[in-house]
């Protein structure tokens, strides 16, 4: 009996390690899919952004770039005074999947 036991068990523990070894090799292939995944969302939130800056009736997008990694939106460029700024930043703000958003953006009063 103790015999089937150790044969069964190391039949078992054999089986485990390829079990290991297929399930680690899956987490790396899902990894790379969560990767793209991950860039694709960017993509899709960075055109959602750029979007809502242009459509925005009181807002000139012109002179601002929107750049995003890992759903933190970066926004540089030129505004022409406080509230643009502001309202740049609530824009970006309200997009479904953006959790930060990071100001680069430098007042020109005026629109020198």
């Amino acid at each position: 009996m103790s015999l089937a036991v150790c044969i069964g068990g190391w039949l078992g523990g054999a089986g485990a390690m390829a079990a290991d070894a297929e399930s680690r090799k899956s987490e790396r292939t899902l990894d790379s899919i969560l990767v793209t995944a991950r860039r694709l969302a960017d993509e899709e939130i960075k055109k959602q952004v750029e979007e809502a800056l242009h459509t925005d009736p009181y807002f000139y997008d012109g002179h601002v770039t929107v750049t995003i990694k890992d759903g933190v939106v970066t926004l540089s460029g030129v505004v022409f005074d406080e509230w643009d700024l502001r309202t740049a930043k609530r824009i970006a703000k309200r997009i479904a999947g953006v959790r930060r958003v990071v100001d680069d953006l430098e007042i020109k009063l005026g629109g020198e």
